[in-house]
């Protein structure tokens, strides 16, 4: 395999690769299965409450 091939593989499967993993995150990201924990998360940093162990 010479790097001629190398650099054609890595701008074909690259892009295609890239675009792959970004639709996986768009869909867990905007999943509604996922909407009461990404709520609770958000909601955790707002508390009233100081964490335990600190005062």
């Amino acid at each position: 395999m010479t790097y001629d091939t190398l650099v054609v593989l890595a701008k074909v499967f690259g892009p295609i690769w890239m675009m792959g993993f970004f639709i996986i995150v768009i869909i867990r990201a905007y999943n509604p299965k996922r909407r009461a924990a990404y709520d609770q998360v958000a909601q955790s940093v707002l508390s009233e409450q100081p964490p335990e162990g600190q005062k």
